[in-house]
């Protein structure tokens, strides 16, 4: 097996072509005429076909973050910390009234 490229290259362009690439192009923009007549780029955000929508790739990344920021605002709210209230009895917390820290100023 070969295994440098430029002589694979001399080779395959010494072979004759396989089939008949004249009318290619012409080929392609009859394709793309058919779409287009049958509806297919009638969207900018969805293409409908046979009842279902495809979702561009736009839309996509504009779906990908609202759904981020849904769910870190869902986290955001029932993940933060509840504030934590200190009775007077908590001589070491830092919100303790009767510590010494306290009574010193």
């Amino acid at each position: 097996m070969k295994n440098d490229i430029d002589a694979l290259i001399h080779d395959l362009k010494s072979e004759p072509l396989d089939r008949d690439l004249q009318n290619l192009e012409a080929e392609v923009w009859e394709r793309i005429d058919e779409g287009r007549s049958i509806g297919l780029n009638t969207s900018t955000g969805a293409v409908a076909a046979v009842g279902r929508f495809f979702a561009t790739p736009a839309m996509s990344r504009t779906a990908a973050v609202a759904l981020a920021v849904a769910i870190g605002f869902v986290v955001g709210l029932f993940g933060a910390p509840s504030p934590s209230y200190s009775s007077g009895l908590s001589v070491f917390s830092i919100d303790a009234p009767y510590a010494p820290s306290r009574l010193l100023r």
